[in-house]
Order: C-alpha cells, then structure tokens, then sequence
C-alpha cells in the first residue's frame, strides 16, 4: 500500500497548518458544535469497533479458503487496524481538549465484548456487516453531499474522514460476503442488524449529548439551530442516512448495490498515511 491519497493540495495545505503550530478549532466544522461534536463523537466509538471487526475476521479466516475473499479480509484488517490506531489519537485529542472520548470508547468495549462473549462467529459477522454498513452509508452521504469541503473546514479534519470514508467504502462488502460464505441466513443477519443498531444508536447519541453539556452547549438554541440543517435538512447526512439503513433489511441486499457518487472525486490510494494523519492530533499538555 504505496500511493498518495486524495489530493495534494489537501496535504500540503493541513502540512502547513501542523508546521506552524494552528491547533485544530475545537469547532471545526463551519464553526458548527453541533456538527463537529457530531463527528468527534462518531471518533469515540470507532477504536474499539474496528478491533472488533478485526478479531471476528481474522477468526472467520482459517474457515474460509476461496484466495478472493481472504485477500479482501486482508486487506479489511489492514485498514480497519490503520482507523483504530488513528481515531486512538483523535480521542486523546479530544479528552486533552475537554471531551469525555474515554469514557464512551470504554463502552464500545464494554458492550462489543459482551457480543463477543453471547454470539457464535456467524452472529459476530453479522454484527460486523452491520457496522460495516453503517460506516458504509455514513461514508457515502459524506463524500456524495462533498459536506466536508470549502474554507470552513479544517482541512486536517477533512483528509481524516475522507481517507476513513473511503477505505469504509472500499471493503464494504467484505463482512456480509464472509458471513455468507460460513453460512449465515436472513433472519439471523436482520436481527443482529436491529440488535446492533439499537445499541450503537443509544451510544452515538449519549456521546454526542455528553460532549454538548460538557461545552455548556446542550441548552443553547443557536447549537442546534446552526447545525439541524445539515443532519435532517434536505442533503442532511443523517436524513440520507436513514433511507439507506433500510435497505440492509432486504432480502439478498448486497452493500455494493449502494451507488456512490463521491461529489469531489476524492481518490483512494493506498500508504500508510495513518502517520501523517496521527501527527495532526499533537499533545496539548
């Protein structure tokens, strides 16, 4: 994996900001709370996540022996260990700067080792295909709205969940495609989906409420009133978001059904530029 990504202007650009020492806006998404705390706590949850999916791949590996698949397992592992490790310094970031990250990746943990502990490999693939289908529409309505791009930016934030998003589109079908492949059926597949996505809602939603009152901004009108209009407003991630949850709940879907149009034409190639995205999140004290 040895070829630069997205766009060299992005780079050198948020190369320049970490050179001369600007730290990241603690509002930096269209100096929107609302919206940047929003992605500051999808951050929280991803670590644990990711080495979830990890250990449940690698386990399903040595079941499995068609050379396409574990190719693309490999690469899965390689890709979601690089989101681990980099949403690892986002967070230390985050709580360095006044946001409980810790407490709500310890939950993900919590809560996915319990998965882990009640459910057999097949319903852990399943859990797996559902959070990669999340990260997958999630990832879509990001690079198919281009939310990200423009001056009101932090372009460092922006090449982060670029990059994440693009690799999340690149494997998106590598769970469902293994946990058919061992067997897994429908009603099993739904079911685990509800289970997970309840769950996970509950936990996105406590962190980013969590993060809110801890700016003193849960209460403030002109938080929410800023940023409603680009999660529920006509082109609003999660509005898009919703419509297409649902599809996963149909018989036979496959994540590659999904059309993405990726606005801006961000590219993906592959080197390991966690590194350079890791040394945009320095310690504060």
């Amino acid at each position: 994996m040895n070829e630069p990504i997205i766009n060299e202007r992005e780079r050198e650009h948020a190369a320049q900001l970490v050179k001369d020492g600007v730290p990241i806006p603690e509002w930096w998404f269209r100096k929107s709370a609302l919206l940047s705390f929003l992605f500051n706590a999808s951050s929280a949850t991803v670590p644990e996540g990711e080495r979830f999916i990890v250990r449940a791949v690698d386990e399903a590996r040595a079941r499995i022996e068609e050379p396409t698949l574990l190719k693309a397992a490999e690469t899965l592992m390689h890709e979601e260990l690089a989101h681990a490790r980099m949403h690892d310094a986002y967070n230390r970031y985050l709580e360095e700067i006044g946001f409980p990250a810790h407490r709500y990746n310890a939950e993900t943990e919590s809560l996915l080792r319990f998965f882990e502990h009640v459910f057999s490999l097949k319903g852990r693939l399943a859990t797996c295909a559902m959070i990669e289908h999340f990260t997958a529409i999630f990832s879509k309505q990001v690079l198919d709205t281009g939310i990200l791009e423009g001056e009101d930016v932090d372009e460092r934030m922006d090449r982060v969940w670029s990059w994440h998003c693009l690799e999340e589109l690149e494997h998106r079908s590598t769970a469902i495609d293994m946990y058919r492949r061992m067997g897994g059926g429908y009603l099993a597949r739904i079911s685990v989906a509800l289970i997970t996505s309840f769950f996970f809602a509950i936990s996105h939603t406590r962190c980013l409420l969590a993060f809110l009152r801890e700016k003193k901004l849960l209460w403030k009108w002109h938080t929410w009133r800023a940023g409603w209009p680009y999660i529920f407003g006509k082109r609003g991630v999660y509005r898009l978001f919703l419509t297409h949850w649902v599809l996963y709940f149909k018989p036979g879907f496959h994540p590659r059904e999904v059309v993405i149009e990726n606005r801006f034409h961000k590219q993906l190639h592959h080197y390991h530029i966690e590194e350079e995205l890791v040394n945009y999140f320095p310690k504060v004290r």
